[in-house]
């Protein structure tokens, strides 16, 4: 690797994480991009995994969580190849946050398991402070809340080494494990919430916030320990019948919310709140018109583990309503079973975790050796959104076809596939749903090639498959099939009037085609087909 291209991914790195500390969120993620490229052009595993890192950081502050995930998985893999731990240890903390959003509960409790192991022999008290965090939540998410308040506890005890401010994130989860733990409570048991252990692990926030500096707990790039004080304090105050002080904290979480959209799950939270204030006040209608905000919300940012919850809630107020007890009692012991599953399962993952720990210690030099050259060559030669072959290992694909069809005097066929008015569905519907969109097209494309054919993101919205030993009737044929099937796909269910149609050109190679001219010829099929065709249908050209 050149020193220029170590300095330029350094660089790119270093404006993430000044971007970052301004709340530059999309600023941040482009430079992390950016570093991404250029570490794995240069060969730099390392680099792209603190590249990939700040991705997955950005990726959750902003609710994109299932791109925070892989992000984050990717990274976990990098460190390892490395030889990273500390760098390992920091992603399985991501990786494990964001799973337990994502409700992936066992995946959440090991990675946290395997980031505290990792990063108790390295004397970091902050990093083994946010692997015991990581722990934690992963423990209310699993609805062991006892284990949950030991690691949180634990957190805390070694955050403290680092200053009283650090130990606030740790205390807050407490107060939110117990808000979680008492909802359970109150579901499972029909009876009002306990908001006695709430109000103790909020006494230790009221005392932090009073002697720390409030700008130390949370600022305009990090509003999420502020908004859930104020969530915390909503909750105790409305659960002991303080509605006017559990509303006014609720208007504080609101506003919060409202004034950092982009950290959008804090708006389900915001509707959590105003649904228990509602019911403290009993309101019950506005009460279940909260929580369903809340459980839309939720779901609409990838966060599984409060919609879970606002299932939960809204069952609880259906039934205080009088409305669907079967239906309800059914729900009870589904949520019993559950949580009886979850708790019974965690000591098989903890064993689970000791021996891929035992596992990666006795064959550490032997896989650094093999996944060496192995996770280089997937990760540079993998599209990160879709995981289908990039642009490069395309090239390499066609190069080798065109090699082979020249020996066996039969070249490949290809085909250049486009997604019709790609943009309006980003500008419409948000980069977010237009990431799934083209998720979902390249499942379809792998559903309709034969072993041996390669399909592969180009660029953008742009796709390519490559025919083996397939004449051009042939792969008309696939083609048709696989327009046949876009149309057919549920787009709708990505998200309310998507719609999605793709353009596809095609080419047989000859015997005095090169890689580009195959590609262009491709491309003027695909635009001749473009101007001529019908927009609801149209044969492939």
């Amino acid at each position: 690797m050149s020193d220029r291209r170590f300095e330029d991914t350094r660089a790119q790195l270093e404006r993430a994480d000044g971007a970052l500390r301004r709340g530059e969120h999309d600023e941040a993620r482009t430079c992390a991009v950016v570093a991404s490229q250029l570490a794995a052009d240069a060969g730099d595993p390392h680099g792209q995994a603190q590249a990939l890192l700040r991705i997955a950081r950005v990726d959750t502050f902003v609710s994109r969580l299932r791109s925070a995930h892989r992000a984050a998985h990717r990274a976990v893999q990098l460190f390892e190849q490395a030889g990273d731990p500390a760098g390992e240890a920091r992603s399985l903390v991501i990786y494990s946050y964001v799973a337990s959003c994502l409700r992936r509960n066992e995946l959440a409790v090991t990675s946290a398991i395997m980031a505290t192991a990792l990063a108790q022999p390295l004397g970091d008290p902050r990093l083994l402070a946010s692997a015991y965090n990581a722990r934690g939540i992963a423990l209310i998410a699993n609805g062991d809340f006892d284990r949950s308040a030991d690691a949180l506890d634990k957190a805390a005890e070694c955050a403290a080494r680092c200053g009283e401010a650090a130990t606030f994130q740790p205390r807050l989860n407490r107060c939110y494990g117990e808000i979680v733990r008492a909802s359970v409570e109150r579901h499972l048991n029909s009876h009002p919430a306990d908001g006695t252990r709430l109000e103790q692990a909020l006494q230790a926030c009221h005392r932090l916030a009073q002697t720390v500096r409030i700008a130390q707990l949370g600022d305009d790039a990090e509003p999420t320990p502020r908004a859930l004080l104020a969530f915390a304090r909503c909750i105790a105050a409305a659960w002991r019948g303080a509605a006017d002080e559990a509303d006014a904290q609720a208007t504080r979480v609101a506003a919060h919310a409202a004034r950092h959209a982009r950290t959008s799950w804090l708006h389900a939270v915001a509707m959590w709140a105003q649904c228990e204030v509602a019911r403290c006040r009993g309101e019950l209608s506005a009460s279940a018109a909260s929580v369903r905000a809340m459980i839309d919300v939720a779901l609409s940012v990838e966060h599984e583990q409060i919609a879970r919850t606002g299932h939960m809630l809204a069952s609880d107020v259906l039934d205080a309503q009088g409305r669907s007890r079967e239906a309800i009692a059914e729900l009870r012991a589904l949520a019993r079973r559950d949580i009886e599953i979850r708790r019974e399962s965690l000591e098989h993952h903890d064993r689970v975790a000791q021996r891929q720990l035992e596992l990666r210690r006795r064959s550490q030099q032997l896989r650094e050796l093999e996944a060496e050259s192995r996770r280089l060559e997937q990760w540079s030669l993998e599209d990160p959104l879709t995981a289908l072959p990039n642009r490069r290992q395309l090239e390499q694909f066609i190069v080798a076809a065109l090699s082979r069809g020249a020996v066996a005097r039969r070249g490949p066929s290809i085909a250049l596939i486009d997604v019709d008015r790609f943009k309006e569905i980003n500008d419409r519907h948000s980069h977010a749903v237009g990431d799934r969109v083209l998720q979902s097209l390249a499942a379809l494309l792998r559903a309709h090639v034969r072993q041996g054919d390669l399909p592969a993101r180009m660029a953008g919205d742009e796709f390519v498959i490559v025919f083996f030993d397939a004449d051009l009737g042939t792969a008309r044929m696939a083609c048709e099939r696989l327009r046949g099937a876009v149309r057919e796909f549920a787009w709708r269910e990505l998200a309310p009037g998507v719609d999605v149609d793709i353009s596809i050109g095609l080419a047989e190679a000859t015997p005095q085609d090169t890689m580009h001219t195959l590609l262009a010829r491709a491309d003027e099929d695909m635009y001749r087909m473009k101007s001529v065709r019908r927009a609801d249908d149209a044969p492939v050209r």
